[in-house]
């Protein structure tokens, strides 16, 4: 006996029956995406200032931000942080709006991103940069870790939560010196001694401007671990 398959028609007015009752929105600006757009509608995605760092072929601004400080095998930012354009709202949204989803789905970005260059291939571990048990509690979700669930979807490679440990509730920095930041964060985190078997770890933060958080952790790998290689990829660049 002969089945009959449904058409290619009949999916598509299934899928934009279900886009009429439950429109996506944009988890940029919430406005309603077309059935061609898909997470982020086109005015907020082309309004975004993309690094476009995965196919330089020499040190990006990321690179030399860690110059003479720590020992970092590469790095990668996907955008340029700028006050009151869409990158802003969107690491706010991550931040502070319980905007996870765009977490996810920048990470997924990133991780596609990551896999064109050559340098991250033989990373074995994602981790993220850890919250303070505290805030991460109020805030009910860590953005970094948002961040890396999706370059772990892309990249295929697990999230170590374990390997740093925040053990202290820093204060906040966005108003701090680059050495009151450095300053500020040489006691808030602890390495596990189970980072030796990892031979090369990716890092996840939401955004660098200093760098001193990355470096204070990198060093301090560096220090239980000397041979583990240390990448860094974050969502934004200020």
């Amino acid at each position: 006996m002969n089945t009959v398959k449904p058409s290619l028609s009949l999916f598509t007015l299934i899928r934009d029956l279900g886009h009429l009752i439950f429109p996506e929105k944009c988890l940029n600006c919430s406005s309603e995406l077309s059935s061609n757009e898909k997470h982020i509608c086109f005015l907020c995605s082309s309004s975004l200032s993309l690094t476009s760092f995965h196919r330089f072929n020499e040190a990006t601004e990321m690179d030399k931000l860690f110059w003479g400080r720590v020992p970092i095998h590469s790095t990668y930012a996907h955008l340029f942080f700028e006050k009151g354009k869409s990158s802003q709202n969107i690491l706010f949204s991550l931040k502070y709006r319980n905007n996870k989803a765009i977490g996810n789905y920048f990470g997924k970005e990133i991780g596609k991103h990551l896999l064109e260059m050559a340098s991250f291939q033989e990373v074995d571990a994602i981790v993220p940069v850890p919250l303070h048990p505290k805030k991460e509690f109020i805030r009910g979700y860590n953005q970094s870790r948002a961040l890396a669930e999706g370059i772990s979807i892309s990249m295929k490679i697990p999230i170590r939560e374990k390997v740093v440990i925040r053990k202290k509730h820093s204060a906040s920095q966005t108003k701090q010196s680059r050495f009151d930041r450095w300053d500020n964060v040489q006691s808030t985190f602890t390495i596990t001694s189970n980072v030796s078997k990892y031979q090369h770890l990716l890092l996840i933060d939401d955004v660098v401007t200093t760098g001193s958080t990355l470096e204070s952790i990198a060093q301090k790998i560096k220090l239980v671990s000397p041979k583990t290689k240390i990448s860094i990829a974050t969502l934004a660049i200020a």
